[in-house]
């Protein structure tokens, strides 16, 4: 047996980078130990558990904090103990539905027949489910060996610690071993706004594609067989792991850019010369790996076959238009610059954040340095001159649009130009950290032509900057933010004079402190789900789910008047069944009981947050939606479909109260606060 002694001999034994990834894996095991997450989830308290506030953020535990002067909204965002609602689709949904899968009976289903008529939870890539394809699919693991708390933080921080391990070695082939560079890189993609306020999700698409270039890449490159037969390993599992990410305009514009990537480093390397003959522990791996994604992607697909094709025939998305680009403005594609104060402004334009964050944009610098420098020209290389084009594609296609024979063939008619942004900005990142590493290896700083060349460069995307931020101003109406607009444009002019010169370190520290102070404190850190299990309307659900006889599981309708959570989706995550709820794919079978002729279909077969409102006529049921993934469905208790179901109890949340005929549906429980009320469904005769 080592000693401690040998141990700590071996740890300083290992490469720095080595190190440094232990080091940053030992912070994962931290967080999940004591079960701290960024998930906006304790919003939910505020409808859930109203009657007690909250205080189950990592601040809550510092009480010394609380005396930080300045507003109580400014406090709460530096201290991380605001939750911000635009992510409901993260909070509200997928959350919850994670959680709901260890309530069901038995656990980790594929189908939840707690939702509606039964919901293919495989579909959805955040989700536990006891499946052959949850190998790949190491986001969710924890919820298999974890308790709630632990396993939503182990949801929430693997998918960024896993993409920076991934996304920082890639860039370490692609820079020729420059570790810190790399480093920093992976970074920069994972420190971005986009990424941090889409609530983690961009490093989940990223991590994938980003580990199976890394896996083919080094089993072409090593002759040692267990870094091979390691990497088969990740390479079989990364690829189903990429397919069931379900979001094509994430895949397709991510899958072209590290096949360009790909492409480019085995061309570099002339590692094609190790594809024939093809032998041995090489073959082994590659084949295995081949054979092993193949083989997750089959039970996926045929598991999924049935839910796969309701979602096709759907009229929102699987039948939305067909895209051409030319309608996203250059504005849009830089509005990043800007993050720092758009993501904080919780109203108006600006109501969801997640449609105004993205990335510092850098990329122009670049591409003007490329005629003006011919040293930088003749360093791009293959991958370099590949991934410039790849932008100038991309940006084309968003700006001026694209033949739709052109988008149909290359796919990109499925990725709508705002969805193209996290290829964009993690293109721009390549770039940039590319041809830093290009400067400092050709020492490019100390040329005086090119120093002329990154100057008029940076003038030129400086002018560029200042262009897109005028006109954003003028289109958004944030005449009070022009001063920090100018500023940020003028900012990111600067930054790209210090990347083109090979000025790494102010460089890398000014915009490392800047993506810090944009994104950092956007989400919350958060502790105890105490407001979900031990809440007063939880103790009244599982109280009367208890009372019914084993096996038998009452149906609930829940009534509330919008503009707050759906209170059925806490029946569900507590192993409740009702019909509310996200329904993806559309539970037509259900849906055609009640409207047997399919009349309003057009409403119903569609991505929906299903909300039910008290109808009074049990033959009634109408159908109406106010946003494209918002369904109302106004229907009486007394409905005969859902009577035949067994509905058993209603519960009526806020206002819908008052609607609820107690002359006809007794009352089993009001709470004191008057939040909610719960009602027997089975009407007095």
């Amino acid at each position: 047996m080592a000693f401690p002694s040998q141990w700590s001999y071996r740890f300083v034994q290992l490469s720095l980078r080595t190190r440094f990834l232990i080091g940053v894996w030992c912070l994962f095991i931290l967080l999940i130990a004591l079960g701290i997450h960024g998930s906006s989830l304790p919003r939910a308290a505020e409808q859930w558990a109203p009657e007690t506030p909250y205080t189950g953020f990592v601040a809550d535990y510092l009480p010394g904090l609380a005396k930080i002067p300045g507003d109580s909204d400014g406090r709460d965002q530096l201290l991380m103990r605001k939750t911000p609602g635009s992510r409901i689709d993260e909070w509200g949904v997928a959350v919850p539905y994670e959680l709901s899968q260890s309530a069901h009976h038995p656990a980790f289903p594929v189908v939840n027949t707690n939702i509606g008529l039964g919901q293919n939870m495989l579909i959805w890539p955040e989700m536990p489910v006891l499946h052959i394809a949850t190998l790949a699919r190491p986001k969710t693991w924890g919820y298999f060996f974890l308790g709630p708390q632990r396993a939503l933080a182990w949801s929430w921080w693997f998918q960024v610690f896993a993409c920076f391990t991934a996304l920082s070695l890639l860039l370490e082939i692609l820079l020729r071993g420059r570790k810190r560079l790399a480093a920093f890189g992976a970074f920069w993609f994972c420190a971005s706004a986009y990424v941090v306020v889409w609530s983690l999700w961009p490093a989940n698409a990223v991590l994938y594609p980003a580990l199976a270039t890394l896996a083919v890449y080094r089993i072409l490159e090593s002759d040692n067989p267990r870094i091979q037969m390691l990497c088969g390993l990740l390479l079989g599992l990364s690829l189903p792991g990429f397919l069931m990410v379900m979001y094509p305009p994430w895949q397709i514009t991510l899958g072209y850019l590290f096949g360009l990537i790909l492409i480019g480093l085995v061309l570099r390397d002339r590692l094609y010369r190790r594809l024939w003959p093809l032998k041995g522990y090489r073959a082994l791996a590659l084949l295995g790996g081949l054979a092993t994604a193949a083989t997750l992607i089959a039970s996926f697909l045929i598991t999924c076959a049935p839910a796969l094709r309701l979602m096709a025939d759907t009229i929102y998305p699987g039948r939305r238009e067909f895209f051409t680009g030319g309608d996203y403005a250059l504005r849009e594609i830089f509005k990043g610059l800007y993050d720092l104060a758009t993501i904080y402004i919780a109203g108006g334009r600006f109501a969801n954040q997640t449609e105004w964050s993205s990335f510092y944009n850098l990329f122009p610098a670049v591409l003007f340095v490329i005629p003006l420098s011919r040293q930088v020209a003749r360093s791009l290389g293959l991958i370099g001159w590949a991934i410039a084009g790849y932008l100038v594609l991309l940006v084309w296609y968003a700006k001026f649009g694209l033949p739709a024979v052109v988008a149909r063939l290359t796919l990109l008619g499925f990725a709508q130009p705002i969805r193209a942004d996290v290829a964009v900005g993690l293109a721009s990142i390549i770039l940039c950290v590319y041809v830093l590493g290009l400067a400092l290896d050709r020492g490019l700083s100390g040329s005086r032509r090119h120093r002329i060349a990154a100057a008029i460069a940076s003038a030129l995307a400086t002018v560029f900057f200042l262009a897109t931020g005028i006109s954003f101003v003028a289109v958004t109406e944030t005449g009070h933010a022009a001063a920090l607009f100018l500023f940020a444009a003028l900012m990111a002019g600067l930054m790209s004079y210090w990347l083109l010169c090979g000025r790494t370190a102010i460089f890398c520290w000014t915009l490392a402190l800047t993506l810090v102070a944009t994104a950092a404190f956007f989400n919350p850190l958060s502790t105890n789900l105490d407001y979900i299990y031990k809440s007063e309307l939880a103790g009244q659900i599982n109280r009367l789910n208890r009372l019914n006889r084993e096996g038998d599981r009452p149906l609930w309708l829940s009534y509330f008047n919008g503009g707050r959570l759906d209170p059925g989706m806490l029946v569900i995550l507590l192993g409740g069944r009702t019909l509310t709820g996200v329904h993806w794919p559309p539970q037509m079978s259900l849906w055609r009981e009640i409207d047997p002729e399919g009349l309003q279909a057009y409403h119903y077969n569609r991505f929906a947050h299903v909300h039910m409102l008290y109808g009074s006529d049990p033959d009634k049921v109408t159908f109406s939606y106010t946003f494209p993934v918002d369904l109302d469905v106004t229907i009486s208790p007394d409905n005969p479909v859902l009577r035949s179901m067994g509905v058993r109890y209603i519960l009526a949340v806020g206002e819908t109260q008052a609607t609820v005929e107690t002359s006809k549906y007794p009352l089993i429980y009001a709470s004191p606060h008057g939040h909610f009320s719960i009602f027997d469904a089975r009407p007095v005769r």
